[in-house]
């Protein structure tokens, strides 16, 4: 039997060996699996620095969400409410779109798919459309061989289902009521006055279309009154599941078209009266029609006289009451606008509210453009503005919330604003 020293002396040899076998397991086995934490896909851009959060169901940022910032150059955006919006642009044919829900603290990468390419920046109403937070749609126009391509979330981003459309022209205008209820109006053929149209419809939040209006040649199964190939579509708007509106550019005074059982049938709208304040004008340009959320069937409409010459348009506004039935002509005593910026009508929030940013320098209005104050200086408004001295868009929810997005083309850069008093002060998002 052996001694106890023995016994000993074999319990610490054993020791050692086991020891040594898993140190030697453990050089061997594979690393721990790094964190989770996400990172930029390429090198960042010239622009707007923002600070992405990893997007969970709500997208929505606690202290223990993953953060990092990316530079990102933004082409567009929407305001979704007072503190939600989206933002977006196409990097290497990549569509990059974020959401905020925290007035800008922090977004979400909304994006759908890399494999979906994007030969342009979408452009809000007439490739992206959102009723609320929750529901949107983006429309990837027919690119060679492959088909045009709806794509649309019910869940704030975090998933995006695809359908085909038929219909492989250009997009023009896209409109939904209600997550379930849409229209996409499609052109071909177009020139100057002139365009070939195709009107769509959806009762299944985007998943099937239905073609309800095309006006290029007589179709049997669609025999109603139709859009008028005369005049080039400039906007679409529904106020509810029938009633819908679309106006045209003509090169002389607007055209609207209405329909009023949800798209299938069109006759044109009220005629819009000649004015004295259209006198010299080499063009009358046609603005989006626009409906307040503050309801009560009113909207309304700009339009600018376009005068070659000065190289300048002079930008005045038909307002509705009832519903767009009749349109009235409400002259904005403000000047020409020249330079890079003449195309950027002013922005309504009612019937009375609005505002218009001239040179450096924010106007406000509250008497539906019958008169114009200008703002306090904004410092931050003003320094950025030497820096991005073009505007993309300014947009306003309320009378104290609005963004406005200003870029530099030739640099490719861009940066966001936002102001929470009016206008009188801003800061960078």
């Amino acid at each position: 039997m052996p001694s106890t020293t023995t016994r000993l002396r074999a319990w610490g040899l054993l020791t050692m060996v086991l020891l040594a076998m898993l140190t030697l397991s453990a050089c061997s086995s594979s690393p721990p699996e790094p964190s989770s934490t996400p990172q930029p896909t390429e090198a960042p851009e010239e622009g707007q620095t923002i600070t992405l959060i990893t997007p969970d169901a709500q997208n929505l940022d606690n202290e223990n969400t993953p953060k990092y910032q990316i530079q990102t150059r933004l082409t567009d955006f929407q305001l979704l409410s007072e503190s939600e919006g989206i933002a977006w642009g196409v990097t290497k044919n990549e569509l990059r779109l974020y959401m905020t829900r925290d007035n800008g603290k922090t977004w979400a990468n909304i994006s759908p798919a890399t494999t979906m390419q994007f030969l342009s920046n979408p452009v809000y109403g007439r490739e992206i459309f959102f009723t609320d937070p929750n529901n949107g749609w983006i429309i990837r126009s027919s690119v060679g061989n492959l088909e045009t391509i709806v794509l649309r979330t019910k869940d704030r981003g975090k998933t995006w289902k695809v359908s085909a459309l038929s219909d492989q022209n250009s997009i023009s205008s896209i409109y939904f009521d209600s997550p379930a209820r849409g229209w996409l109006l499609t052109a071909w053929d177009s020139t100057l006055n002139k365009q070939s149209k195709a009107l769509h419809a959806t009762t299944d939040g985007g998943a099937t279309w239905e073609l309800v209006m095309q006006n290029e040649q007589y179709n049997p199964t669609i025999p109603n009154p139709v859009i008028s190939l005369e005049g080039v579509t400039t906007g679409m708007i529904f106020k509810d599941n029938m009633h819908g509106f679309v106006t045209l550019q003509t090169g002389a005074l607007p055209k609207i078209y209405k329909t009023n059982d949800g798209g299938v049938s069109w006759e044109p709208g009220p005629a819009f009266t000649v004015n004295e304040r259209y006198a010299g004008c080499d063009r009358v340009l046609t603005g989006k029609p626009e409906f307040f959320r503050s309801g009560k069937g009113m909207g309304w409409m700009p339009v600018g006289c376009q005068k070659e010459k000065e190289n300048s348009i002079t930008y005045h506004g038909y307002f509705t009451a009832n519903g767009g039935q009749n349109w009235k002509f409400t002259t904005f005593n403000f000047g020409a606008r020249t330079g890079i910026n003449r195309h950027i009508t002013p922005t309504f929030l009612d019937a009375q509210t609005g505002w218009v940013l001239e040179g450096n320098t924010l106007y406000q209005t509250h008497n539906q453009g019958l008169t114009w104050e200008a703002l306090p200086a904004s410092s931050v408004l003003q320094s950025k503005l030497l820096e991005y001295p073009e505007i993309v868009k300014i947009q306003f929810f309320s009378a104290e919330v609005g963004w406005l997005l200003i870029e530099k083309k030739e640099n490719r850069r861009s940066i966001l604003l936002q102001t929470t008093n009016g206008g009188v002060s801003w800061r960078v998002m």
